[in-house]
């Protein structure tokens, strides 16, 4: 599987960083973590990044300093995290390039959400990123985070059978149209097999915006929509 970009996080706190960059990696991203700004070169010169993760407070090379040098030669996008509460730092950063700040302590799913909406942005790419009633649905890690911070991962029928929903809402999609669009990977493709299928599906994603049509199929209606 391909890589959802190449992420070089700087802290002096090691093991801090490197949780956040094994979050990072668990999830799809080529993530490595240093102790300093002082190993961004070689770094750099292994790999380009696709985006910076930054602290400001560090021995030798501070962040804003090394902010200063990555956009003194590229657009590297940069999220800055620091635990200073101070506005004037945080405007300072802002407008020393940096295109994201966050405040420590940050949760990891909230880290992975502004990366991810970093990238999109620069790459002109829709969000895979779903909400629903109760969960939060990243269609490109397989994964469904529960508001209760919970976590569990979708299988690929079951992400092709909600990609099908996404990608036709509103309209009554017959058992048929589902096996055409979404077909079972590991069960018998019969008529019947769809509604298990879609019944695991809603219980992952604790939704109910999957409606079911007796006797015709099932539509989805977006939560937003819903009253």
């Amino acid at each position: 599987m391909a890589s959802r970009g190449r992420i070089i996080l700087i802290d002096d706190e090691i093991d801090l960083i490197s949780a956040f960059a094994e979050y990072l990696v668990d999830r799809g991203f080529d993530a490595v973590a240093a102790d300093g700004a002082y190993a961004f070169d070689g770094l750099v010169a292994q790999r380009k990044p696709d985006l910076v993760v930054l602290d400001l407070a560090m021995p030798g090379e501070s962040g804003q300093e090394l902010l200063l040098r990555i956009r003194a030669g590229s657009d590297i996008p940069v999220i800055i995290m620091t635990g200073r509460a101070e506005l004037v730092d945080r405007v300072l950063c802002l407008e020393m390039g940096a295109d994201d700040i966050v405040q420590k302590p940050i949760e990891p799913r909230e880290l992975v959400a502004r990366i991810q909406g970093l990238l999109d942005r620069r790459q002109g790419r829709p969000r895979d990123i779903v909400r629903l009633e109760r969960t939060t649905v990243d269609l490109r890690a397989a994964l469904v985070m529960h508001d209760n911070g919970t976590e569990e991962r979708l299988t690929i029928s079951e992400i092709m059978l909600f990609r099908a929903f996404l990608a036709n809402p509103y309209k009554l999609l017959t058992r048929d149209e589902i096996l055409d669009l979404a077909p079972a990977q590991d069960r018998d493709a019969l008529d019947r097999s769809v509604d298990p299928r879609v019944a695991r599906l809603k219980r992952k994603l604790a939704t109910e915006s999957i409606e079911t049509r007796r006797g015709h199929g099932y539509v989805y209606v977006p939560k937003a929509e819903k009253s």
